[in-house]
């Protein structure tokens, strides 16, 4: 019998995990990947209820003068307290997971794959049939942000605080990828994930 539906399976992890690394490689071995953070950008620029919503609640100096959202000063409004992280998430979520749905229901792919920091926060692991969680330790976290982001250790630690717990993340997942080791460790992991995806697909 075919399947008559695809098969939807979300990657995550906490920021600085290597999420995005293991979904490239993931991409490289033929698998089609979306990425709920270039959606919201998208979003960002192009959606204008999205732009008019957020310029309601935050003021008009979160937009340039051709009216699209700075990231930047967004970046800062959403994480300077729990409330405004909470507020913009409402809006911004289900944005993207309605644009997503949509995209997967065009896609000719029969297994697609979904890269999203805020996953569980989202509430779209619901409508995901399998969670791979990338992990990572706080310390090589913080390490490798501070090279990619140019960022001091406590603007690291402020924006971890907004994250669920990585040990919540593993126990909600349904396979985990452990990322503490080198490249090549990574890289053999993610070959034997692409297997099971491809097992999973058949």
């Amino acid at each position: 019998m075919k399947r008559k539906r695809k098969l939807i399976i979300g990657i995550t992890g906490g920021i600085g995990s290597g999420k995005t690394l293991v979904s490239k490689l993931l991409s490289k071995r033929g698998f089609k990947v979306y990425y709920a953070d270039l959606v919201a950008k998208k979003l960002y620029s192009e959606d204008k209820k999205l732009v008019k919503d957020l310029v309601k609640v935050f003021g008009k100096e979160i937009i340039n003068f051709k009216g699209k959202v700075i990231l930047p000063k967004l970046k800062e409004i959403i994480f300077a307290n729990k409330k405004n992280y909470e507020t913009i998430n409402k809006l911004v979520h289900p944005a993207v997971i309605n644009y997503l749905k949509k995209e997967i229901r065009k896609s000719r792919y029969d297994l697609v794959l979904v890269e999203a920091a805020v996953l569980f926060e989202s509430g779209y692991n619901k409508s995901l049939d399998y969670i791979i969680t990338v992990y990572s330790n706080k310390k090589n976290r913080i390490e490798r942000l501070m090279i990619r982001d140019e960022a001091s250790r406590s603007e690291i630690n402020h924006l971890m605080k907004f994250q669920i717990d990585e040990k919540i993340k593993m126990e909600m997942s349904d396979f985990v990828i452990m990322n503490n080791k080198t490249i090549d460790d990574l890289k053999m992991q993610v070959e034997f994930m692409s297997k099971v995806l491809k097992a999973l697909q058949n």
